[in-house]
């Protein structure tokens, strides 16, 4: 379907984009400060990264995720889910970095793996840990 784009107004656009960013941040401020919020942050990581195959064409179960995660396999993993489980983990160790850390140089090459992980606690770091750190960096916290 094309757009046409002269008769598209930027004014009816800009009010739900910006409405749209307001509940974002609510939603982050509300999760930061929930007492669930490590929970729903973990389930996010979880349903992303299931997602994140999905848009390959690749489907991998939630539950199938969360099992192989805990190393309680119900049936052999599949090479989908250990990719997802790799997501996974890429998806935690970029949370418990500071904001901005995946897209600097330093980020990047640990990303990709063309360097060192300077920090082996990364992977071990808990969502808490992340959360912390984001509160702690936040100007208006």
């Amino acid at each position: 379907m094309a757009y046409d784009v002269d008769r598209i107004s930027i004014t009816t656009l800009m009010r739900p984009a910006f409405d749209a960013g307001l509940a974002i941040t609510r939603l982050d401020e509300r999760i930061a400060r929930s007492p669930v919020g490590l929970g729903w942050i973990e389930r996010t990581h979880f349903v992303d990264a299931c997602a994140s195959l999905w848009i390959d064409g690749e489907l991998v179960h939630l539950e199938d995720l969360v099992l192989h995660d805990a190393t309680k396999d119900v049936r052999t993993p599949t090479h989908e889910l250990t990719i997802a489980r790799d997501v996974l983990r890429t998806r935690r160790r970029i949370a418990a970095q500071l904001p901005g850390w995946a897209l600097s140089a330093d980020g990047a090459r640990t990303l990709r793996k063309t360097a060192e992980i300077t920090s082996a606690a990364a992977d071990e770091a808990t969502p808490a840990d992340a959360i912390g750190r984001a509160v702690a960096n936040d100007p208006e916290g």
